[in-house]
């Protein structure tokens, strides 16, 4: 059995006092946050509010930058100039930034959201920019990507620690990619089917994709989307089976 798995989930996506109340619920079942910092959602005051709970709750607190796309919700690959995406990643991750020092915190990990994602870990280019601007703004944070991308392996010639992710509610391909949100399959919603899922990940690195077939897979972390429908009954199973069956919950 393995010694132990990271779970993080996306937060301060949701606006108003509904979104802030999930937000309450899951993050302390979670060892690492990652946080919207504006570019599809967030605000200031949400960052901020995330930074000091993951302080209390002693939960790594994370920068989830994005395409600036607040009305797409950053699911759609933006074609902009370097220099116009550099400026956004760079007003996102200092955004995060002033959050971590006003908790009295650091920023110790960058996961992209939605579109950005699946560029950086798919393509060289963006993944090179983003991790150049990490290097720049959050030299200590690590870079979390899709296990068996580009970003995570690319991370440490930029002298960063990358991270592998795994999905637990998510469907995936032949490749290990996320299905498109739509497709049969493409969310996942049984807890214990789940559950077992994860289970499986973590103690034998292997996972069913669409079609039945088992990947190998070797995660750092597993990631719970927080709008997936009863996120939070869904984490908690998670973690009393991944309790139950031995496997330690810490921050990688």
């Amino acid at each position: 059995m393995v010694a132990g798995i990271d779970l993080n989930c996306d937060l301060g996506e949701q606006e108003g006092a509904e979104g802030q109340q999930l937000d309450q619920l899951l993050l302390p079942l979670v060892t690492c946050v990652n946080a919207a910092c504006g570019g599809h959602a967030g605000s200031p005051d949400r960052l901020q509010w995330l930074a000091d709970q993951c302080r209390m709750h002693g939960v790594i607190f994370g920068a989830h930058p994005a395409y600036p796309d607040r009305a797409g919700f950053g699911r759609v690959e933006l074609q902009l100039e370097r220099s116009v995406l550099r400026a956004a990643l760079v007003q996102q991750l200092q955004l995060a930034r002033q959050a971590a020092d006003a908790a009295g915190i650091r920023v110790g990990r960058v996961k992209p959201h939605g579109a950005l994602y699946h560029a950086v870990c798919e393509r060289r280019d963006c993944a090179e920019l983003l991790l150049d601007v990490v290097r720049q703004e959050l030299p200590g944070a690590a870079v979390c990507g899709r296990a068996g991308s580009l970003l995570p392996e690319l991370a440490g010639e930029y002298g960063l620690r990358g991270v592998r992710e795994a999905f637990a509610d998510r469907g995936v391909d032949a490749d290990g990619r996320l299905l498109p949100r739509g497709m049969a399959g493409a969310v996942l919603h049984d807890p214990l089917v789940v559950a077992e899922r994860v289970l499986r990940l973590v103690s034998e690195q292997r996972l069913i994709c669409a079609g039945g077939v088992e990947l190998c897979v070797r995660a750092d972390t597993v990631c719970i989307h927080s709008d997936t429908p009863d996120a939070v009954r869904l984490l908690r199973v998670i973690r009393q089976h991944l309790e139950t069956h031995g496997v330690q919950l810490r921050p990688y």
